[in-house]
């Protein structure tokens, strides 16, 4: 069985997404982050980088949600793309999530949300990048359904978690019809659903 260490978290939502998708039994093991367990010397031993989530998939503890999901998917065959070029593809667009899209919007959260002292130039130097990325995505998503083409895979549910509270954090993607249609068919999925909820039965993380 999976035991997955997280906390109410885009990157731990990835892995919900991904473990509902594929219908994979698991045991969830809560890591309170604003209470600082992640820097518990228990957990350090199971991730030194204090940082969640982490699996353990009956052989190794695993870090890092975007390796997470691909490791989970070669594992099980959910998820990935048919042939080694759109493997390629997908793989390219997981560094791109990791990369460039999660780091800016979680610039955007920390400088609108989380800051003691705020910076508008800093939230405005976030803002223009996401917006950027907002518009690249749109673009990407002119001919085809899902990221990589006709298929779901993991590298839509990297890419979703931040574009979901958009609103959240002060962008718009009203004018981006075709990632707003995307994000409509993600959230349309019964797994995405059962993923958005798990941690309402979560009392220490609500």
């Amino acid at each position: 069985m999976i035991t997955l260490y997280g906390y109410d978290t885009i990157n731990t939502l990835k892995v919900l997404m991904f473990l509902c998708e594929a219908g994979l039994i698991y045991e969830f093991k809560p890591i309170n982050i604003r209470a600082g367990e992640q820097h518990s010397a228990e957990f350090r031993a199971i991730n030194p980088a204090g940082k969640v989530p982490v699996i353990w998939d009956g052989d190794m503890h695993q870090t890092e949600s975007n390796s997470i999901l691909l490791s989970l998917a070669q594992k099980t065959g959910w998820g990935l793309m048919e042939g080694s070029s759109l493997n390629a593809k997908l793989i390219a667009w997981l560094f791109y999530q990791a990369s460039t899209q999660g780091p800016y919007f979680g610039q955007i959260e920390y400088w609108s949300r989380l800051a003691k002292s705020p910076n508008s130039d800093a939230l405005a130097q976030y803002s223009a990048i996401a917006n950027r990325s907002i518009e690249y995505l749109n673009e990407q998503l002119n001919s085809q359904k899902y990221i990589c083409g006709d298929t779901y895979s993991i590298a839509d549910i990297a890419l979703y978690p931040w574009l979901r509270i958009h609103k959240h954090l002060g962008l718009s993607i009203e004018h981006a019809e075709n990632l707003s249609r995307w994000c409509d068919c993600i959230l349309a999925r019964e797994a995405t659903q059962k993923a958005l909820t798990f941690f309402n039965d979560i009392p220490s993380q609500k």
